[in-house]
């Protein structure tokens, strides 16, 4: 089960990575986050925790990260995990910005339905502010 929306922007490579490593202020645009904490930079193996709209607060831990293109974070759920990655590219001078959701483990299907399919629906408009917000 995985998914991914791409946009389109006219900002920069570097303020994109600028909004996205700025773990704390990631609820300015992802509505369905309250609140988020990171022990220390984002990087991997940096642990924190989500405080989202529609579930209790949620551990993650950043998996990957190659500073100024790309992160990788990991969510847990029984018998499942989440993983969510964001990818920074540059074609014809606009950057892209994709958001990737993916799930794994025997119980991925379940989730994906309750959670997935939430997180999918929101894509565009998270993407859409995020865009909106570069831009500005």
């Amino acid at each position: 089960m995985q998914d991914k929306y791409t946009v389109m922007t006219s900002a920069s490579p570097a303020a994109i990575w600028d909004i996205w490593s700025d773990v704390k202020n990631w609820p300015n645009w992802e509505p369905s986050m309250r609140k988020v904490s990171i022990n220390g930079a984002l990087a991997p193996q940096a642990e924190g925790v989500i405080t989202s709209v529609h579930w209790p607060p949620r551990p993650f831990r950043i998996t990957a990260c190659q500073d100024g293109f790309t992160y990788t974070l990991n969510t847990r759920f029984p018998f499942a995990s989440m993983y969510v990655r964001r990818l920074i590219g540059y074609n014809n001078r606009k950057t892209m910005i994709t958001n990737e959701v993916w799930m794994e483990g025997p119980l991925s299907g379940f989730w994906w339905r309750i959670v997935g399919r939430r997180y999918r629906n929101m894509l565009p408009q998270v993407m859409d502010r995020l865009k909106r917000i570069a831009e500005g």
